[in-house]
């Protein structure tokens, strides 16, 4: 009787545990069927950090936004929403001024691939443009500067989803803005969300 070195056992029996595993994704990631519309609400928090020559800090307003999602093609969704500003953020910046970033509003498209872990778990990625206004103010004993800007950023990001039953489901995501070469402010997204399937 031949005995087969360890080595090969132990690679046959990776190259058959990955195909198992492969082939569970494969099935449960063809649950969600091309043409699925999904509805969300999602809270989030913008973490801007400034990196100007001045170093103001890191700002953190807060926003509320609703979204569609469909289901493209399988394992591809493509996404829509719009957001609005919820919480403002303020930093002391000297004794007798500080600094105030609000979010007003804003909108974005992305693409998103998916692959489900099983019936209840999921991970994503995120490709999108966003657009949007903030507003800056700056106050100094009794004087005040408010300076309104607008944006467009490529954002990216990771997330993972869980399905709560057969219609809803709730998903978590971080996300970055690539900055342009004019912009001071290293900009990353924390976003938690509840989603319903029409």
């Amino acid at each position: 009787m031949r005995i087969r070195p360890r080595r090969v056992v132990a690679r046959q029996s990776l190259k058959l545990f990955t195909a198992i595993i492969a082939a569970q994704l494969y099935t449960t990631a063809a649950a969600e069927e091309v043409g699925d519309i999904y509805g969300g609400l999602t809270y989030s928090q913008t973490i801007a950090k400034d990196e100007s020559p001045r170093h103001l800090g890191t700002f953190k307003p807060t926003t509320i936004g609703v979204g569609l999602s469909v289901v493209a093609i399988p394992n591809l969704a493509l996404d829509g929403y719009v957001f609005t500003g919820l919480n403002d953020s303020t930093l002391a910046l000297a004794a007798s001024s500080d600094m105030t970033v609000n979010v007003k509003d804003g909108y974005g498209f992305n693409l998103r691939p998916y692959l489900s872990l099983s019936k209840t778990w999921g991970i994503y990625a995120k490709l999108g443009r966003q657009f949007g206004s903030q507003e800056a103010t700056l106050r100094r004993s009794v004087l005040q500067t408010t300076t309104s800007t607008s944006y467009a950023h490529t954002i990216y990001g990771l997330g993972f989803s869980y399905n709560l039953d057969a219609q809803w489901g709730i998903g978590a995501d971080y996300t970055k803005s690539k900055r342009i070469p004019s912009e001071q402010t290293n900009s990353s997204l924390i976003s938690v969300g509840l989603r319903y399937k029409f």
